[in-house]
């Protein structure tokens, strides 16, 4: 009798066990099922709209420079975007350049702070005018530290591209090319 209720014991737990396992990888499977069912079905790339304005990456070249008498401004260009502007008639009437300045202060704690006006930059076009900006921000550093000044722009007139950027401080002066892509 004691093997009898032994052995029924045992199929029990090998049943329960068994069951349980099942149980399991059909938890397993439906959630399998569960997650592919909520991936998302458009795997392609939303196209761009047809009517979105023409524009370009503006890239410097070197991007970065050293300004001022003891080269105390250290000045990196980037962000460089550009978009066409068109009337109501759909005729170009220029392009909208901007950029952002990233000044950092190379002078030592406690010396001067590095004050920067854009206002003084010109962009040389490739009919060889020089332009000043439509819109700019200084941007002021103290020393051993680095700012930034956004929505620097300018604005070309159409049909031109930009050929250079030049950059003064403190009677110095830096050419940096400029080029639309």
């Amino acid at each position: 009798m004691n093997k009898t209720i032994l052995a029924s014991v045992f199929s029990i737990a090998i049943f329960f066990a068994a069951c349980k396992s099942k149980t399991t990888s059909e938890n397993a499977d439906s959630s399998a099922n569960t997650t592919s069912t909520t991936e998302p079905e458009n795997n392609s790339a939303t196209p761009a709209p047809a009517n979105e304005p023409k524009s370009y990456t503006v890239t410097f070249s070197p991007d970065t420079a050293f300004l001022g008498k003891k080269k105390e401004a250290f000045i990196r260009l980037k962000n460089g975007k550009a978009v066409e502007l068109q009337d109501n008639e759909g005729k170009v009437t220029g392009t909208e350049l901007t950029y952002e300045i990233e000044l950092t202060n190379k002078n030592k704690v406690g010396e001067n702070s590095v004050y920067l006006n854009p206002n003084d930059f010109r962009l040389t076009l490739d009919n060889g005018t020089n332009i000043t900006h439509e819109n700019y921000n200084t941007v002021s550093a103290d020393a051993e530290s680095t700012k930034s000044s956004e929505d620097n722009k300018f604005r070309l007139p159409a049909g031109t591209k930009p050929k250079s950027l030049n950059l003064f401080l403190d009677e110095t002066r830096v050419s940096v090319g400029v080029e639309m892509k």
